[in-house]
């Protein structure tokens, strides 16, 4: 599929969003270390003591939508993300300017997706500082609401980003502006 980073750009210092996204990605797989290391405590604790250490499974289940949040833009960047394109990769090949306009209107379909869902959790978020939400069970651990939603929004944002910066690529390519790219995530 030709979407994405192109082996030169890689190359290249990495412009702000690239780095952010980058460093949203790292925090994400540090935090999934950091999810490891509680789990191992945790089999270790019931197995050979017989003391779990609570509230590994709401910390779990809590991670996972930020971690993926987290995540998702430098997957969508470097052209990790699953989709499938075997209408898309024939217009490309044969047709260049028309496929890479059709990979844009789905860029941009992407970005309207992601700026609706930041649009729909923005007062959801406001709300969850308002009134403290937590998660989990009173009186084992309780767990704030707010910063995984602030972290979805950081994620939907630079998604919504990211797909912008996909689109523009892809204009460019129809119009014969930019060499398309052959492998990653463009955008840069």
């Amino acid at each position: 599929m030709k979407s994405g980073l192109s082996p030169s750009a890689a190359a290249e210092p990495a412009p702000l969003h690239a780095r952010t996204i980058a460093l949203l990605s790292a925090i994400g797989t540090l935090w999934i270390f950091f999810l490891m290391v509680l789990i191992l405590i945790d089999v270790v604790g019931r197995g050979a003591f017989n003391a779990p250490l609570l509230g590994v499974p709401e910390m779990v289940r809590f991670s996972i939508v930020g971690i993926v949040f987290l995540q998702l833009p430098q997957t969508l960047r470097t052209g990790g993300l699953t989709r499938s394109d075997v209408l898309l990769a024939r217009l490309l090949d044969k047709r260049p300017a028309v496929g890479y306009l059709l990979q844009g209107l789905f860029h941009l379909t992407g970005m309207a997706l992601f700026l609706i869902l930041f649009g729909a959790l923005w007062p959801i978020m406001i709300e969850a500082f308002k009134a403290s939400d937590f998660y989990g069970s009173a009186g084992l651990i309780q767990i704030p609401t707010g910063p995984l939603y602030v972290i979805v929004l950081i994620g939907s944002g630079a998604m919504a980003l990211q797909f912008l910066l996909l689109a523009w690529h892809d204009l460019q390519s129809s119009l014969g502006r930019v060499q398309p790219a052959t492998a990653g995530g463009a955008g840069e």
